[in-house]
């Protein structure tokens, strides 16, 4: 039986999967119910007064319009030129470039609601500051323990299960080539898992101070918590920084050597995994 925190944390992780790749059926219901189901995820970490939680609707439902009209748009042009790169011959910095710049597309939701966030945690009591702190706290408890239960070999034999899955749903049957190529890659790829870690812990201790803070002036505590939930990257260490890139040569590489081995019948399934997610994004933005 899984307790209730294990609970929160897989209804946490399936709401983040689906809004994050946007490939469920229910894409579409998770993303126009944004508002109503955040509430739920929201009670898992601190408990928001009335007046707190329609200041929080509110930022919800304006970012949302703002990421409707602008940003899936984005996403889409992104997928459509992913798509066409696949089926000219994509490059590797071409993949890489196309890569980066995707994931900007994060940094502009924080860019946009980072301030409204901030002031909503102004709003938040003292009992409500060490509510969050100490739950997001227990959670980064939890991820360690889970972390530090596993060796090494453990945690690769895992990803590769994972990464094998993921490419066969992406493809279809993988062939032996392409099977070793990902264990060769996967051998290759840096456990980041306890920098990760570090890095929440990090940004924790950063986000405890401001709210902690008895002496702060109400913009210096907007300003400074605004740069603890906008500036990720402030938080990770060199060596963090640098293992990401590196694994991230990893990924590209891997990306463009599989797409030399692929077989009619797998380049059509890559396209139809493409079209798939370029109608799920023209449902949701519809509406």
């Amino acid at each position: 039986m899984l307790n209730n925190t294990k609970m929160k944390k897989l209804t946490r992780a399936g709401l983040a999967i689906s809004m994050l790749f946007l490939c469920s059926c229910s894409a579409s219901f998770t993303y126009n119910n944004l508002s109503w189901l955040s509430s739920f995820w929201v009670d898992d970490y601190v408990d928001l007064n009335k007046q707190q939680n329609k200041q929080l609707k509110k930022i919800i439902e304006t970012t949302q319009h703002w990421h409707r009209s602008t940003q899936l748009p984005a996403y889409k042009q992104d997928i459509q030129n992913i798509k066409s790169l696949f089926n000219e011959g994509i490059k590797p910095e071409q993949l890489k470039n196309q890569i980066v710049f995707a994931k900007k597309h994060w940094r502009n939701l924080l860019e946009y609601a980072y301030e409204p966030l901030a002031e909503v945690g102004l709003t938040l009591t003292p009992l409500q500051r060490k509510e969050l702190i100490n739950n997001i706290q227990e959670q980064i408890d939890e991820e360690r323990d889970e972390f530090n239960e596993q060796t090494l070999i453990a945690r690769k034999k895992d990803r590769l299960e994972e990464q094998l899955e993921y490419y066969e749903q992406w493809l279809g049957k993988l062939t032996p080539e392409q099977k070793t190529l990902i264990k060769l890659t996967n051998d290759k790829h840096q456990d980041s898992g306890e920098l990760w870690l570090e890095y929440k812990q990090k940004r924790l201790n950063a986000a405890k101070e401001v709210l902690e803070s008895t002496t702060l002036l109400q913009a210096e505590f907007i300003e400074q918590l605004s740069t603890v939930i906008k500036e990720r990257e402030l938080y990770m260490s060199p060596v963090q920084l640098k293992v990401n890139e590196e694994n991230l040569n990893l990924y590209v590489d891997l990306l463009y050597t599989l797409n030399t081995t692929l077989s009619d019948k797998q380049r059509e399934n890559v396209n139809d995994r493409f079209d798939e997610l370029i109608d799920t994004l023209n449902d949701i933005i519809e509406g």
